[in-house]
């Protein structure tokens, strides 16, 4: 699957910069394309500047005007200024990459301000313009030390309400609990987590790309089948375990004990993929579900497809389940587990929560006396008048 990526934001242009570089990884290793284009929307000269360079001939930065609203921070901000702006992106993405792509994924941090505000803008835009091709958003949730401000509160939830309405499906990715990583530093560590939440998508957009014995397995997942599957809140997973060496290299065919642990290790990927899905959910409440198998295809046996089947209709009972193989791996399998149609996360309604208490706190003393006194000047102003 080949998709067209806009980030919008701080967050949003990282992540499409990782997506191109991932896509120069894929062309270089798997002789496939997965982004046709990949857009960075930003009004910080600096922020795009910062972007990786590997890639770059996929990525594309847009600079729009800094932004008319000063130190106004609350999405609906960014809203008005993404829509002020709007002919400008728009004219700056004539570049290409809209027709050779298979559909839109949008990309912003949902605490923002322009990120949060203008990604919805720009999805509507798409929705209108691009009638059949499906428009999706990932969209990534504040750390938790960011959640505890009441305005990211508010960005978080306004901007989660919004995309749901303009989107074919948001897949929502939560990385709140990352930052205990050792001695890394807090650029270090916000690398690695872009470099996890794109290389989740590594083998899904691969599978149905790849052509040739070498990598198709016994079943292809194409684009059709993301699509069919892709379908509001979602979720996206990766697990990965090693093979162990054979004890006999030298023979050209595997007894039974060998199969079994081979299946077992795929199973332990499959565990994997569930435990390390993009947002906390109830798999009982999916209506879609897929997996992606990865594999060496000499290590690969029909009971590997089987039992991860078995597995996820195990815990998504509920869900319409697509499958498919790949032989995209060396040495160690890996699962790739999307889930969607998610009736209830609970991180959306915990941010919904949180939105309607601040809402509802009181002004501290001096935000208070502040208003008051503006009161008393106007009140003042208008007798003297």
């Amino acid at each position: 699957m080949r998709l067209l990526i806009i980030g919008v934001g701080d967050c949003g242009c990282r992540l499409a910069g990782e997506f191109a570089r991932l896509n120069k990884v894929a062309r270089a290793k798997r002789r496939v394309s997965i982004v046709s284009r990949a857009y960075a929307i930003n009004d910080d000269q600096a922020s795009l500047a910062a972007l990786p360079k590997a890639g770059r001939e996929w990525l594309h930065p847009v600079l729009i005007r800094s932004s008319l609203v000063g130190e106004n921070k609350s999405n609906e901000a960014g809203t008005q200024h993404m829509r002020q702006e709007s002919d400008r992106v728009l004219t700056a993405m004539r570049t290409g990459g809209f027709f050779e792509a298979d559909a839109f994924l949008l990309i912003a941090g949902a605490a923002g301000s322009l990120g949060s505000g203008g990604v919805p803008v720009i999805a509507k835009l798409f929705k209108e313009r691009y009638v059949g091709k499906p428009v999706y958003a990932l969209i990534v949730l504040p750390f938790e030390s960011e959640a505890a401000d009441p305005q990211y509160a508010h960005n978080t939830a306004t901007c989660l309400k919004s995309i749901d309405k303009v989107t074919d499906a948001v897949i929502l990715v939560d990385y709140g609990g990352v930052g205990t990583w050792g001695d890394t530093t807090q650029v270090e560590r916000m690398d690695g987590v872009n470099k996890d939440i794109v290389f989740s998508f590594y083998d899904l957009l691969c599978a149905g790309e790849a052509v040739g014995s070498k990598h198709v397995g016994a079943k292809v997942l194409d684009a059709g089948d993301i699509v069919q599957t892709l379908t509001g809140w979602t979720a996206i997973g990766v697990g990965r375990t090693k093979f162990r060496a054979s004890r006999f290299p030298w023979r050209k065919s595997r007894d039974f004990r060998e199969t079994g642990s081979e299946t077992l290790r795929a199973m332990e990927a499959m565990n994997l993929a569930l435990i390390r899905l993009s947002i906390d959910c109830k798999l009982e409440d999916a209506g879609k579900a897929l997996y992606l198998l990865s594999t060496p295809a000499k290590q690969a046996n029909i009971d590997m497809v089987k039992v991860l089947g078995n597995r996820l209709r195990e815990v998504a009972g509920n869900a319409e389940i697509r499958d498919g193989s790949f032989f995209g791996a060396r040495g160690f399998v890996q699962v790739t587990v999307v889930v969607s149609e998610l009736v209830y996360v609970e991180a959306i309604k915990n941010y919904y929560d949180r939105a309607v208490k601040s809402a509802r706190t009181p002004k501290t003393g001096e935000e208070a006396g502040g208003k008051a006194e503006r009161k008393t000047k106007k009140t003042t102003k208008k007798k003297a008048d």
